[in-house]
């Protein structure tokens, strides 16, 4: 192309001064100008972007960190100002003297609540049988996720839990749905004690069905637990 254009301006030079001579001349004078001019290699365009980015992005998380906004600590404020209302806890005091528990104070009353203690709650459970609960003992229950559900089934399943054996179960992870396969399987005369072994030990029911296809379904339940003790 630099061939033709050569050409083109002998030509035009052979026949007289022409304007077009001085525009190819200018046009080529640019062009060589710019083939001359350094070019920054595309490796080093890259890391300077990265710089800049960096730069940017400090600035940028200094500037977000004195930020007096924490969105976070606006949600938990926010779920903390939600207590419950006051007639709320009025009508929840009134059930509490209903079934003995006189002189509670409001603060009293949320705090209660706030450990997963209600006026149901206690109902509930009083009415399984633990009619003399104490609040300290419905506490325990309660954040052992001991619910009256729970209660109710270890109750039908045969056994005569105290506060503190279901303290224990839940704490250990045992469940009526657990306690009842193992049943199932043919232990019906499986213990609390043993309930809170096998749990913490890790004996599933899958273990006891294989355990049982390999040596008879007369397996005793202590020899699982010896079994699982010893394999772990």
């Amino acid at each position: 192309m630099n061939r033709d254009r050569k050409n083109l301006k002998n030509n035009l030079r052979s026949s007289g001064p022409d304007s077009l001579d001085d525009y190819l001349n200018r046009a080529e004078e640019r062009a060589s100008m710019k083939e001359e001019e350094p070019e920054l290699p595309k490796p080093k365009r890259n890391y300077l972007a990265i710089l800049v980015f960096l730069v940017v992005g400090f600035f940028l998380v200094r500037g977000v960190s004195n930020f007096s906004f924490n969105p976070f600590s606006s949600f938990f404020q926010t779920v903390s100002i939600a207590q419950p209302s006051e007639d709320l806890l009025n009508r929840m005091n009134n059930r509490m003297v209903e079934m003995g528990y006189t002189g509670l104070s409001h603060d009293e009353l949320r705090d209660l609540r706030s450990k997963g203690v209600t006026a149901t709650y206690i109902s509930n459970v009083r009415g399984l049988g633990f009619t003399e609960l104490t609040l300290d003992e419905a506490v325990s229950l309660a954040q052992a996720d001991a619910s009256s559900a729970f209660i109710a089934m270890m109750l039908e399943l045969g056994y005569e839990p105290t506060v503190e054996d279901l303290v224990n179960l839940r704490r250990a992870g045992v469940t009526a749905f657990y306690t009842s396969n193992i049943h199932d399987l043919g232990y019906r005369d499986v213990t609390m004690e043993q309930l809170i072994r096998m749990q913490r030990i890790g004996v599933t029911t899958s273990l006891i069905e294989r355990l049982q296809a390999e040596s008879g379904e007369d397996i005793p339940l202590e020899e699982i637990i010896r079994y699982r003790i010893s394999n772990q």
